[in-house]
């Protein structure tokens, strides 16, 4: 830094600082100029007048240098201006599309992750009320400039909408149809007891007033209601109820009809002051809104499910959308029981956001929002996906078809009967049309199909029969029916069903055929499988899915083809129900009609769907089977049939209960081979000498949920699960030993020797029904483990999976799959035992290490090493030559008879796999050094690594040997771009702890089956700056630190003082006093990307200290770690202090000292009688900011004057005479 003087005419130095505000710095160095101006007049008697103005100046100098630095050194880089902000072509300055001003141009803002929290910050900053709604999507139309911000992320305290984390200026993956927009209420409910009653007041000319009460009514408050995003108007209150407001009073005599979205659109619409006293100030009463309705459906118990979120309406996606989900909805609303959950748009599409994907309730929730789900509004669907509901409060009840059965009407939350007093065939009809169920063919009266409930709701119902609800006819008071248990009412309606099967040996088998615009056509097999058969069994009534053929296996049609496409869960009540294509939209022909074979055959009453009395479908009706002669055959015949296990138990004597239709079969004669009970002889149907006291049952065991299939033993093969009665295959992405090891324990087969993928036991035939499955090798099943939906995949069979387990040979209690007890088992038991120590040595060791793949033996530990074994001791004496290929080969007394007990029981510590032989890594393409694709140099060249079983584990060693810090994300799929070089690694499997990749284990170096869209990135934290925010000084408050430009924060979840300690040494902070979690020091602006923070407390930086990554999904919100130090030993201010000092003593002695040399006894120094000209006034000596670095500056009188600042602060004057000129000092 360096300080430039010039000589001037007159004499005043002024060193000018813009700031908008003084230091404290400053202020001290103003003060003490004060007191030290009189140096200006000071007479020196000797050197002359010359020496004595150089050696004042030098002290000045001297002097303005200690000031300054304490400035500059106590100064922060000043905040850019925070940028403009609008709202265009909404109704109103609060309302529209959200534009931002910067480097002179306006621009738009994407809605990725575009939200409430957004919307506040933009309402905030525009001097608007609060945030209603964060519309997407252009809702207020398309901008034509630039898309200026993408990927905002507040947490909705901020100031300015420039404070919150986003990508770099106009970096961007959007179009205009993505613009973000806001709408900010204008009105605002004050001194209520909810957000929903209060003082109305609204915003007018920067100013919040109130409204008079002058004819204010219901209308007005149904309208400021709607307007806050709350329910139904209650009350229009009236007389200052909610409290006397303060501002002017803008409205008076509003008179809204009730259907205006704004109260500003009522009549009078200019708002003026109004001379209404505050003791009339009027208010609303609303309720609160509904989480769940129907919109676009018949009545209110039917429609597209719409829900209310950040007070914006949404929809629902249909993904996983079921009649679970459903039920939920139709009990929420008071609607009864669900019939149907329509999926692909069936009651239209919706215009607002998609809030809900994902939805997995189990039925006993209480609100949709209870259900597990993604987070609101991440979604991959568009509005052709919307979610629907059939609810009834109405249903038909121990009929032969869900459209013949007993009267039953939901009220109270209580299903209840109707008395059969006038019942007729009006009635009938009203009840037909209610239900989709066609036109009314009887009115049946005296409990035709039972009495049912003891509860009977209705009695002297008189319809006219157009009515569209029961509720809507006549009829006697809710509750008041005098009727006994055999007079209640029943219908039979036509039949409904919109689907059939063609061509087939029985209703249950054949084409599949469906009715629109009153013509049967056939559906299209793309896509077709077992989840769309098993919706048209069950639409049928004929029990389960059997098959679901292809290729016009029925023969072809020649009517419309009227679906394709169509993607079925299995859960759905109807065809209709599933996703389709828009009707007669195809790209097929007859030659590709579908077909589906359903079973006829249920078991009914039993504790699964494999076990219960045996009914069969036979002339359009169920009924029982006679237990003559029935027996193990025919159980196992039935439990094929119902693709159960085997066969356990053959139940006689009504053993699941009593039947009560016919009884179809008598004297049935299986052989145990038929693939189903109608192959088997028996009488003619419906003859027989039998009663439903001996209805037969069976009980089958549940199937098996994995196989193993074309394997050499029973414990390798391709994987296969077992999923909607159907065995399909598992795709290979992502499988590794981890999901091998609990396929073989699940099939109690030893331990995983390995996981064979590329299709290494022959491509299957049926669907694939698991991809990206993610073990961590501790679950119990596979379908316990993480994965994508069932079906969902993007693979074919030649990535069908495989594993190869070690059968009868494992290794347990060690610290990997490699190490531990030997147990095995013989030909002769399933039972696992221990091998003795006696004779055991590295040769048997080596067997064993190699037999389960694990490389060379390391030891063959004696004596328990492992533990204790608690099973038979199976071998002893074995004698290996370490050649053989299984311990089952060595020479060994196998008989289970020795003189050994599990105090002996031998062990092995195996080597493992052979670990990776690359040195150098690198990434590349990514925002900055620490994040990127890796890359390994190999052959002298640089190559990718597959990202097949690659985590944050890999990412963690990466990070390590690059210096790069902690490990946040391990990204797949070319997520930073293809490579172009050789893929070097594949099934990379680091523990996380290894110094380098290379120390990791993996495939042979080359050996792969990926493609570049499969290279493997990491996001390490980089050397982490670090900073305490939010606190009184810098080293208290929240701990952050600067990730790609931007500061984030660091969760709480098992932060602690030697964390804290860490911190507080790297920022030169002293000790750490405590460390503090919450949000005590304020809610950071950036996102938590760290969580379980693990350091000694002897850590140097955070950089070496161990920690999990948040992950981008999920939010810790509102709560931070945080840390308080001692404090650094000194400060700014104190250094500035002590400068000032220094210069004052070194003035001080250095007069002293020249006076002892001259032997001068006495001088003349008067301050008091000092004049006050101007001093060096075309002198301005100051410091600013030029690209981030203080630099000091001096100017002359031109410059003062074209540059002069009126709001700058004069820091320090020192005055000179002007009757001597001032000499140059450099």
């Amino acid at each position: 830094m360096s300080m430039n003087y010039m000589r001037v005419p007159s004499g005043q130095v002024t060193a000018q600082v813009s700031k908008p505000e003084h230091s404290l710095q400053e202020r001290i160095c103003s003060h003490l100029v004060e007191y030290l101006e009189p140096m200006a007049s000071w007479t020196f008697p000797f050197g002359g007048q010359s020496r004595g103005r150089g050696f004042r100046n030098i002290a000045i100098a001297f002097f303005l240098h200690a000031c300054l630095w304490g400035a500059v050194l106590s100064s922060t880089t000043p905040r850019p201006d925070q940028p403009e902000i609008r709202l265009m072509n909404g109704s109103s300055r609060c309302t529209g599309r959200v534009e931002v001003l910067h480097n002179g141009v306006w621009g738009t803002v994407c809605d990725d992750s575009w939200g409430i929290e957004e919307a506040r910050v933009v309402c905030r900053q525009l001097g608007c009320a609060a945030a209603i709604s964060a519309p997407r999507n252009a809702h207020f139309g398309r901008g034509s400039d630039r898309i200026w911000l993408d990927e905002l992320r507040c947490t909705g305290t901020e100031s300015a909408l420039s404070q919150c984390p986003a990508r770099p200026w106009g970096d961007n993956d959007c179009h205009h149809g993505e613009d973000a927009g806001v709408v900010c209420s204008e009105v605002r409910l004050v001194g209520g007891t909810s957000p929903c009653n209060g003082r109305v007041e609204i915003l007018h000319n920067q100013r919040w007033g109130t409204v008079c009460d002058n004819g204010w009514d219901l209308n007005d408050a149904r309208v400021v209601c709607r307007e806050m995003g709350c329910g139904d108007a209650l009350a229009a209150a009236s007389a200052a109820k909610f409290g006397q407001g303060s501002g002017p009073a803008w409205m008076d005599q509003v008179n809204c009809t009730g259907e205006e979205d704004s109260l500003r659109k009522c009549p009078p619409k200019n708002l003026v002051e109004h001379s209404c006293d505050h003791s009339k100030d009027a208010g609303v009463e609303c309720s609160e809104p509904p989480e769940i309705r129907l919109t676009s459906g018949p009545n209110h118990c039917s429609g597209r499910v719409e829900i209310f979120h950040e007070k914006l309406w949404g929809t629902i996606c249909d993904d996983d959308w079921d009649l679970d989900d459903a039920r939920v909805v139709c009990r929420y609303l008071g609607c009864g029981t669900a019939l149907s959950a329509p999926r692909g748009s069936r009651f239209g599409q919706g215009s607002g956001p998609i809030w809900l994907d994902g939805i997995n309730c189990t039925g006993s929730e209480s609100a949709v929002s209870k259900c597990a789900a993604k987070s609101w509004g991440d979604h991959d669907c568009t509005h052709t996906e919307d979610a629907g509901v059939i609810c009834a409060e109405l249903r038909l009840a121990d009929g032969p078809s869900r459209c013949a059965g007993r009267v039953e009407v939901y009220h109270n939350q209580q299903w209840g009967t109707i008395c059969d007093d006038g019942w007729d065939l009006n009635d009938a009809q009203v009840v037909c049309r209610e239900l989709d169920c066609g036109t009314a063919l009887k009115a049946l009266p005296g409990s035709r199909y039972g009495s049912g409930s003891d509860t009977v709701w209705l009695d002297q119902v008189n319809c006219t029969g157009k009515e569209a609800l029961l509720n809507e006819c006549p009829k006697k008071p809710w509750g008041d029916a005098r009727c006994n248990q055999q007079q209640k009412a029943s219908v039979e309606c036509s039949d409904p069903n919109e689907v059939r099967l063609v061509n087939g040996s029985s209703r249950c088998a054949g084409r599949v055929e469906v009715l629109h615009n009153q013509q049967w056509g056939t559906v299209c097999d793309d896509g077709w499988d077992l989840s769309n058969a098993q919706v048209v069994c069950r639409e049928l009534g004929c029990g389960i899915a059997l098959a679901a053929p292809r290729g016009a296996n029925f023969g072809r049609g020649s009517d419309p083809i009227w679906l394709d496409d169509v993607k079925c869960k299995g859960t759905e009540a109807a065809l209709r129900d599933c996703r389709l294509k828009p009707w007669g939209e195809h790209n097929c022909n007859h030659g590709e009609d579908a077909g589906a074979v359903c079973s006829e055959l249920r078991l009914v009453n039993g504790s699964s769907r494999c076990s219960g009395r045996v009914e069969i479908f036979h002339d359009q009706q169920w009924g029982t089977v006679c237990d003559d002669r029935w027996g193990s055959k025919h159980a196992e015949v039935v439990c094929r049939e119902m693709g159960c296990g085997v066969a356990l138990k053959a139940h006689a004597k009504a053993f699941y209960g009593q039947g009560t239709g016919p009884i179809w079969l008598d004297d049935v004669n299986c052989q145990g081979t038929e693939s189903a009970l109608r192959d088997c002889t028996g009488s003619t149907w419906g003859i027989n000498n039998c009663n439903h006291g001996e209805d037969a049952g069976v009980e089958c065991a549940d199937p098996v949920e994995v196989r193993l299939v074309n394997g050499s033993h029973r414990c390798s093969g391709r994987v296969e699960v077992l999923h909607l009665q159907q065995y399909g295959t598992v795709c290979d992405d992502s499988w590794d030993l981890n999901e091998a090891m609990v396929v073989c324990r699940y099939l109690d087969c030893g331990t995983a020797i390995s996981a064979p993928r590329g299709a290494r036991f022959g491509r299957g035939s049926d669907p694939i029904w698991m991809d990206d499955v993610e073990c961590t090798g501790s679950e119990t099943s596979l379908t316990v483990c993480k994965a994508k939906e069932w079906g969902n995949n993007d693979c074919n069979h030649g990535e069908d999976a495989g594993v190869v387990c070690s059968e009868d040979l494992r290794l347990v209690n060690g610290s990997d799959r490699c190490s531990g007890r030997i147990e095995i088992r013989t030909s002769h038991s399933t039972a696992w035992g221990t091998v003795c120590d006696r004779t055991w040595d590295l040769n048997d060791a080596e067997v064993v290490c190699k037999q389960l793949g694990c490389g060379a033996a390391l030891l063959a530990p004696g004596g328990a090493h492992f533990g204790r074994g608690s099973g038979p001791i199976w071998m002893d004496d074995v004698n290996c030559k370490g050649t053989e290929d299984a311990i089952q080969e060595c020479a060994a007394n196998t008989q289970g008879s020795n003189n050994c007990n599990h105090g002996q029981d031998a062990g092995v510590v195996c080597g493992a796999s052979m670990t990776l032989n690359v040195a150098n890594i690198r990434l590349t393409d990514g925002p900055y050094s620490c994040a990127g694709r890796i890359e390994v140099f190999h052959q002298q060249q640089w190559g990718t690594v597959c990202d097949d079983g690659w985590g944050i584990p890999d990412a963690s060693v990466v990070c390590r040997q690059l210096g790069c810090g902690i490990a946040l994300e391990a990204p797949h799929s070319a997520h930073f771009g293809r490579g172009l070089g050789p893929i070097v690694l594949d099934d990379v499997n680091c523990t996380g702890s290894e110094r380098a990749l290379k120390d990791c284990s993996g495939r042979n170096v080359g050996e792969h089956d990926c493609d570049h869209g499969e290279d493997a990135s990491v996001i390490c934290s980089g050397q982490m700056e670090v900073q305490l925010a939010g606190g009184p000084n810098s080293c208290t408050g929240r701990v952050e630190f600067k990730l790609n430009g931007s500061w984030v924060t660091i969760g709480p979840s098992g932060w602690g003082l030697p964390e804290a300690m860490v911190v507080c040494r790297q920022l030169g902070c002293g000790s750490a006093l405590s460390a503090p979690t919450g949000n005590q020091y304020g809610i950071g602006n950036g996102p938590v990307v760290l969580e379980e923070v693990k350091c000694t407390g002897s850590e140097s930086s955070l950089t070496e200290c161990k920690a999990t990554p948040t992950g981008p999904h999920k939010c810790i919100c509102g709560t931070y770690a945080g840390a308080v130090c001692e404090g650094k030993s000194g400060s700014s201010v104190i250094i500035a202090v002590i400068l000032t000092l220094i210069a004052l003593v070194l003035i001080i002695v250095a007069v002293l000292f020249y006076l002892h040399k001259k032997k001068v006894s006495i001088f003349t120094v008067n301050p008091f009688n000092r004049r006050r000209e101007g001093m060096m006034e075309n002198i301005a000596v100051g410091s600013e900011m030029v690209n981030g670095i203080r630099e000091m500056y001096t100017r002359g009188r031109n410059q003062l004057a074209s540059e002069a600042d009126p709001n700058a602060d004069t820091v320090c004057l020192v005055k000179a005479s002007s009757d001597h000129p001032v000499d140059n000092i450099n």
